[in-house]
Formats: C-alpha cells, structure tokens, sequence
C-alpha cells in the first residue's frame, strides 16, 4: 500500500514541478521586468526565485514521505563566486543544489532551451548553455565575478550505476582560465532512483535518501604552471580519480 502512495506521491510531485516550471515563469516575467534595475539585478532576482521554487519543492517531496536529505558542510556552499563541481547519480540533483543556494547560476544543456518547462526558468535566470562555444568562458567568468555560484556536472550527463564517466574538460578550463578554486560536491543516492536508466515509475523500495558533502576547495594554483590546454587536462584527469576514489 506504501508502494502505492509513493507512486502517486511521485507523479504528483513531477507534475507540480512541470506546471510549475510553465506556469511561474509566465506569471513572473512581466513583474520582473517592470521593476526597476538592469538584467544583471533581474537575473539575480530569478535566481533567487528558482531558489525559493526549488526549496519548496524539496519540502514537498519530503512531505510526501518520498525522500530525505543529508547535507555535510553545506555552508562552503554559500560563498560569493564558489566554481562547485558535482557528480550526477540523479535527474534532481540540481534542483537540490540550487535549492541550498540563494544566488547559483549553472551550465546546462542547449537543447533544454526547447524543453517547455525549462526553457522559462533557463531564459529568466541567465544559466548558461553548452552551446556557447568559446563564449561559453566569457559568460563563466562574468558570472563567477558577479558573486553568484556557478555549478557544473562535469559528466555532461547523469552518472552510471558503476561509477563516475569519463569527465568532459569543460569544467576544468573554466577554472584554469578563471583562475577559480574547486569546491567539490560528492551526491549519493540510497537506494538509487531517478538514475540514467531508471524512469521515474521505477519506484524504490523504500524512500530514498539523497546525500550532499561540500568538500575542502581543490586548488587550481599548481595547474596554472603550463599552457591553459595542458592545464585543463591535468586538472580533468586529477578530478577523474578525485570523484572515482570517492564513490
């Protein structure tokens, strides 16, 4: 019977977060727009909206008896211009990390942009898409040095049931080329939902818990000896091993 709930209490639940995802944006955007400051102050004002949205929704799946978090050293987490790298075991992974963060910006994927319920919270907040190309570091950088935090999967996807994948270099060179420290994010799942392969009807069977440990800052200091190419690649096989020896 427990079971059972939880499958409606999961359906419910992805149902207010894509009519949601529809709805606000609409109904936010015209406010946002007329009230006074530039787009860098609306961009904030967004993100802070997302933040409060995606709070809520974590207490609500909560409430519904789906899941529970843990967190561990969550406050590095609210540092002005922190560069956070995370795996990615779940599909709500950033919803977490931005609900624990008042101003995070993050990279997402450029065909989100054609995805209706995130294409509104996307163009509202300034996240930054994949597809910039070499703007894409510009964008990294301006947005580190307005304060707000920047997160990254530097999977580019979800993470497989064995193991962290190979890491795209992306994240590494916008933290050489920013010249930005690393603060790691190691995320757990138990029992594992919401993975690559497994659709949101795949019910566990027990709620889940999903776990956040901030670690201490990587240091980029010792990579930025050679060119920026080199640099990047060092620091990407350097964080490869870092998340494989942690899960």
């Amino acid at each position: 019977m427990f079971w059972l709930w939880r499958l409606f209490a999961t359906a419910l639940s992805f149902m207010v977060f894509g009519l949601g995802g529809v709805m606000i944006p609409l109904l936010a955007m015209p406010i946002l727009y007329l009230m006074p400051g530039d787009k860098a102050t609306r961009e904030r004002r967004s993100r802070l909206l997302v933040h409060l949205l995606f709070k809520s929704f974590i207490h609500l799946i909560r409430f519904l008896r789906l899941m529970r978090w843990e967190t561990q050293g969550s406050e590095k987490l609210q540092r002005p211009g922190t560069l956070i790298l995370a795996n990615h075991p779940t599909l709500i992974d950033i919803v977490f990390l931005v609900a624990f963060i008042p101003n995070a910006s993050c990279i997402v994927k450029g065909r989100l942009m054609s995805n209706p319920v995130m294409r509104g919270f996307i163009s509202l907040t300034g996240y930054i898409t994949n597809d910039r190309g070499p703007g894409l570091i510009i964008d990294a950088h301006q947005t580190l040095q307005s304060g707000s935090c920047l997160v990254i999967f530097p999977e580019g996807t979800r993470t497989s049931q064995g193991g962290p994948t190979n890491l795209h270099r992306g994240a590494a060179n916008i933290a050489v080329r920013c010249r930005t420290n690393i603060t790691p994010v190691l995320i757990r799942c138990q029992p594992s939902t919401l993975s690559k392969k497994q659709p949101w009807y795949h019910i566990p069977p027990k709620p889940f818990v999903l776990s956040f440990d901030v670690m201490d800052d990587i240091p980029i200091a010792p990579y930025l000896e050679d060119t920026s190419s080199r640099s990047a690649r060092g620091l990407t096989r350097y964080l490869e091993q870092f998340f494989r020896n942690l899960l």
